[in-house]
């Protein structure tokens, strides 16, 4: 986790990818911000003229760097890009920083009754009664942790420059 809070959870290693609300712990569960993904590959074999890279589904935006060169920015619904064959390496470092929504610290401001909306002349009114509070404004105590980071699964597949149809 390279930035946001209320606290950054611990670096860790996995080996699943899921969303990192449900990883053990109470930081990753109200965390908004940034978390990086990285990984470190052989160049892949094949005589092809770039690669697919597909980060499957993303919850909600990332950055992708591929050896130290930032290739895209990347905000759905799709989450693939086309990697051209010269930016491989002998080996390789992946990075992907991932970025959520701030739903899940807004949930936990509210569920610690934190006064965060603090706007001039602005009310917050709830639009579902739901999400209504006891002050008739919005509040999202009751709702759970929304799907955070890079859930997948990524895949990288080669791609070939068609000549002529």
């Amino acid at each position: 986790f390279i930035a946001g809070g209320p606290d950054k959870p611990e670096s860790r290693q996995i080996v699943n990818l899921t969303s990192w609300t449900e990883w053990d712990g109470d930081a990753v569960k109200c965390f908004s911000g940034t978390a990086k993904y990285s990984i470190s590959f052989p160049k892949p074999a094949g005589d092809v003229h770039g690669w697919a890279l597909d980060l499957g589904r993303v919850a909600e935006s990332a950055r992708v760097s591929l050896n130290g060169k930032e290739i895209a920015t990347l905000i759905g619904p799709t989450f693939r890009i086309i990697i051209t064959g010269d930016l491989f390496k002998n080996e390789n470092h992946l990075e992907i920083d991932v970025s959520n929504l701030m739903a899940n610290r807004i949930i936990d401001l509210d569920k610690r009754h934190v006064l965060w909306k603090k706007f001039y002349n602005v009310n917050l009114p709830a639009h579902d009664i739901e999400n209504r509070g006891p002050d008739n404004l919005f509040t999202a105590e009751n709702w759970q942790p929304q799907p955070s980071g890079l859930i997948g699964p990524v895949t990288l597949t080669p791609v070939r420059k068609l000549d002529s149809f």
